[in-house]
């Protein structure tokens, strides 16, 4: 019970570190464009599953030009 309260819901040490990059994407992409960041990721991640060739950084941070070329 105490484990299912600290990794909010997560039943696995796999689903708590999937939920806690999922949570870290939300709130990146939140500071970016706080108007609607659900509504920012629901579009990248229906982008991605559209077109599985798309590089998926780009999609969720379009803006964001501090990698390097490849």
């Amino acid at each position: 019970m105490i484990a299912r309260k600290v990794s909010f819901g997560s039943q696995s040490e796999a689903g708590s570190q999937t939920r806690g990059v999922l949570m870290t994407v939300l709130h990146t992409i939140g500071k970016r464009d706080p108007a609607d960041p659900v509504l920012a990721l629901t579009t990248a991640l229906d982008r991605i599953a559209k077109d599985p060739t798309v590089d998926s950084f780009d999609v969720l941070f379009p803006d964001d030009h501090s990698r390097s070329p490849p």
